[in-house]
């Protein structure tokens, strides 16, 4: 029998994909939404052959009925200083650290794929965040979490906390005095409602007030958009208005806060919406917990939980909001009953002007980048060179190009890793936990298949569209 190339250029061996997954978090969904837990035998372009205790012996099934594979992918510990994120103009998000820039590439090192070189011209921006290392990062199943109430309304399936109903999830004794506390959130539906509970000493019951024992901060997150409070002293720091919730069904969610200065900042899509203090904070009663507690029967999903320490520094101030309502209180702060604290509104934050980079102290300078070496930057500037750390940026200013869009291929996947990238890239290899991939945005790549948490396939299908959208419920 005349076995087709690309069967012979794509089957991998069975051991070596068994060994790399683990049979009680990988699943297949198909496209009539059947599912099936198991690990991945073997992968070619047409075929895949899936191991399942539901099945009698290894099953194969063609690739044109998946939708998508759930594996339990992780990455190694990083300690780089920064993060560079790089969007590109298909809608993909790269994360790394980043190497260089030149008119024909954007380099990132990456922990699942070595170095990538982005083609310049499917770079649509370059942001850098500054990292510390992170004393938490997932979640990767229910171990170490306690949930609330009799009938749990929390579980954990491929790479992501879930929720049905109303109740809590949370980790003991996890935030340092002062912490960062980031999550991707997203929900179903025209509402939601939800609180997120730090530096609590209980997470075994639902509700951040019980019996005398109320510890901590409580923030509450609503379509609209959110607010704060001591939960010991019952003191109304302040709100905010979030037009993400309303043109949204996902967001990121940064949570800094700390228990020795009363301090809080929130972020959402990495920008500063709002600041408080505390003018009571000594009163409080603190501890070391995190919670997350859903107030409704609409789903809710928590993923991308990464918890760091926070140096106290707020390094930039919110843009303040015209009107009224909750947007006339944007950028004020709030004591004890919502009495508003004079004299404490941040000052208004110009836009960074075209050509210049934003620092993360708020500042900016004008230039190019003209070389990356060991974590520095060569700024060329008007009044000459400058050398930085890429760390101390916010975003690298790209020569404006005129930019492309990589074209789609038959046999495109998606893959999707923990740190939150994504990318499309047509699927030409498998073999010793390695998966080849090629793609205009950056050439070839080989992927750690430890790395990657699901693949989605027939991406360009347009009957699959509502039924991916449902993925993550």
């Amino acid at each position: 029998m005349n076995v087709p190339p690309s069967v012979v250029l794509l089957a991998i061996a069975a051991a070596g994909l068994a060994a790399a997954q683990d049979n009680s978090t990988a699943s297949v969904r198909f496209s009539n939404d059947d599912r099936l837990t198991g690990s991945m035998e073997s992968l070619t372009a047409d075929l895949l052959v899936w191991k399942s205790p539901l099945l009698e012996k290894p099953a194969p099934f063609s690739v044109k009925k998946v939708m998508e594979l759930n594996l339990p992918g992780s990455l190694p510990e990083n300690v780089a200083d920064h993060e560079a994120l790089a969007t590109l103009t298909n809608g993909d998000v790269v994360r790394g650290q980043l190497s260089s820039v030149t008119d024909e590439a954007v380099s990132l090192d990456t922990p699942y794929a070595g170095r990538m070189n982005l083609n310049r011209l499917n770079v649509s921006s370059l942001k850098i965040q500054a990292r510390s290392a992170a004393l938490y990062r997932g979640p990767t199943g229910m171990d170490g979490w306690k949930t609330t109430g009799s009938k749990p309304a929390w579980t954990y399936a491929g790479g992501a906390f879930r929720s049905d109903g109303q109740g809590g999830i949370g980790k003991e004794d996890v935030l340092p005095e002062e912490c960062s506390v980031s999550f991707d959130t997203a929900w179903k539906g025209d509402s939601f409602g939800f609180k997120v509970v730090i530096f609590s000493k209980d997470v075994t019951k639902d509700f951040s007030r019980n019996e005398g024992a109320a510890a901590g901060y409580e923030l509450t997150f609503q379509r609209g958009g959110f607010f704060v409070r001591n939960c010991k002293t019952n003191g109304f720091l302040g709100n905010g208005q979030a037009q993400e919730f309303l043109e949204n069904e996902k967001v990121r969610l940064e949570i800094r806060a700390s228990r020795k200065t009363g301090k809080l900042c929130m972020l959402i899509n990495d920008r500063v919406t709002e600041v408080w203090n505390d003018p009571d904070f000594k009163k409080g009663v603190f501890g070391g917990c995190l919670q997350f507690i859903s107030q409704s029967s609409m789903p809710l999903r928590i993923s991308g939980i990464v918890i760091s320490e926070w140096n106290g520094v707020v390094d930039q101030m919110p843009d303040p909001q015209a009107g009224g309502g909750m947007a006339g209180f944007r950028g004020m702060r709030f004591g004890m009953g919502g009495v508003p604290i004079p004299g404490n509104k941040p000052p208004a934050k110009e836009k960074t002007k075209a050509g210049r980079m934003e620092l993360a102290n708020g500042d900016s300078i004008e230039g190019e980048p003209t070389a990356i070496k060991d974590g520095f930057v060569q700024i060329k500037s008007p009044f000459g060179e400058i050398k930085l750390p890429v760390a101390r940026l916010r975003d690298i200013n790209l020569k404006k190009e005129a930019l492309e869009t990589s074209i789609r291929r038959k046999g495109d996947v998606r893959a999707w890793f923990p740190d939150g990238t994504s990318l499309v890239f047509r699927l030409d290899g498998v073999g010793d936990d390695v998966l080849t991939g090629s793609s205009q945005n950056f050439g070839t790549a080989k992927f750690n298949i430890n790395t990657i948490t699901r693949i989605e396939f027939n991406i360009h299908d347009p009957a699959l569209e509502d039924k991916r959208g449902s993925n993550d419920w």
